[in-house]
């Protein structure tokens, strides 16, 4: 079974499909997203791109079916930076979800 989520992101509308649960090799991926998140706390010039790429990868890995307006199945290497802000919403949403399929105690604000 999957779940199927809407986007409140204004500029990608449209539905995206997660698993109900992660495999093992999903989970391992998202707690090394965390990591390489982390350690980028510690450089002083880092962007919000940087940031995004990681959870990218990983959400790229985990989404079972796209159908956001105007994109075709989504993958690292094509995945909308742009426009900026848009683009980073969509990011933080997802991977939020995800997260709680990872850890339904964790609040999702």
């Amino acid at each position: 079974m999957s779940k199927t989520i809407t986007s409140p992101v204004e500029e990608f509308p449209g539905t995206v499909k997660l698993p109900n649960r992660l495999t093992m090799p999903q989970a391992l991926a998202f707690e090394q997203s965390i990591s390489e998140g982390s350690a980028l706390r510690d450089v002083e010039e880092v962007t919000q791109t940087q940031y995004d790429k990681i959870m990218v990868d990983v959400i790229c890995e985990i989404i079972e079916e796209w159908n956001l307006d105007d994109l075709e199945q989504l993958t690292p290497d094509i995945f909308p930076a742009t426009p900026r802000v848009a683009s980073a919403e969509l990011v933080a949403w997802i991977y939020g979800e995800i997260l709680q399929l990872y850890n339904p105690d964790i609040p999702n604000e």
